[in-house]
């Protein structure tokens, strides 16, 4: 299925083109326009509406500086440590070879083989510069925070990705965000007693990059879905 690019009509029209986009026009995004997804995002709910999360919302000089040295992190193999891990280790079936089909879809799109691993390392450092969106997205929450403010924080990440598609355009959420820590307090104001949890790419998605062909297979209803009556 190709990229959408239009302005999604619906909730459901949202969720059906919605992807992780990992190519981006060089294309800003209107002030108001962003603007706007952040209000509406306010109303997602949250547990007790503790509203767990905060948003670094970087463009322009803020975006260029930070990226540029997340890269140059990249190019000295500086590690800054994690949050949290990305996975739990090891992986079970079916999630590890949903995570392996994945990653060989992506590749094959790329063309970019399994033997060629100095290649697929270059192309995971895109994450360090968004994938090249104008808008870069750090949240951030207490340390304090338990399990349930982090799937309240998730469910604000989703709210912030399905507005982004209403409004024409596409995100890349990037647990990868969380490596480097030290990178973010560096640009953003990032209180000592909050940390990263995860990052997001934002911006107008490239229709003629291949990755962005990259539509991710989905288990069947009846093998997440239980109904009872």
């Amino acid at each position: 299925m190709p990229l959408k690019t239009n302005p999604a009509g619906s909730v459901t029209e949202a969720m059906e083109t919605r992807i992780t986009v990992r190519g981006f026009l060089d294309k800003a995004v209107p002030e108001d326009v962003l603007t706007q997804i952040f209000e509406t995002a306010r109303r997602a709910p949250s547990g007790g509406n503790l509203q767990p999360w905060r948003a670094h919302v970087m463009t322009g000089k803020t975006l260029e500086g930070f990226t540029h040295d997340a890269i140059e992190n990249v190019k000295s193999a500086q590690m800054e440590g994690e949050t949290f891990p990305a996975y739990p280790s090891p992986l079970w079936e079916p999630q590890r070879s949903w995570r392996y089909k994945l990653g060989e879809d992506m590749y094959g799109l790329l063309e970019i083989p399994r033997d060629n691993k100095l290649g697929r390392m270059m192309w995971l450092a895109n994450n360090a510069r968004f994938f090249g969106a104008p808008v870069g997205i750090i949240i951030t929450g207490n340390t304090k925070l338990g399990m349930a403010q982090h799937m309240d924080i998730g469910i604000y990440i989703q709210t912030l990705m399905l507005l982004a598609r209403e409004a024409g355009l596409h995100t890349a959420p990037q647990g990868w965000w969380r490596r480097h820590p030290a990178t973010a307090a560096k640009h953003l104001k990032i209180p000592e007693d909050e940390h990263v949890l995860v990052g997001m790419a934002l911006g107008y998605g490239d229709p003629d990059s291949s990755v962005n062909n990259l539509w991710a297979d989905r288990a069947e209803l009846d093998e997440l879905v239980h109904f009872y009556d």
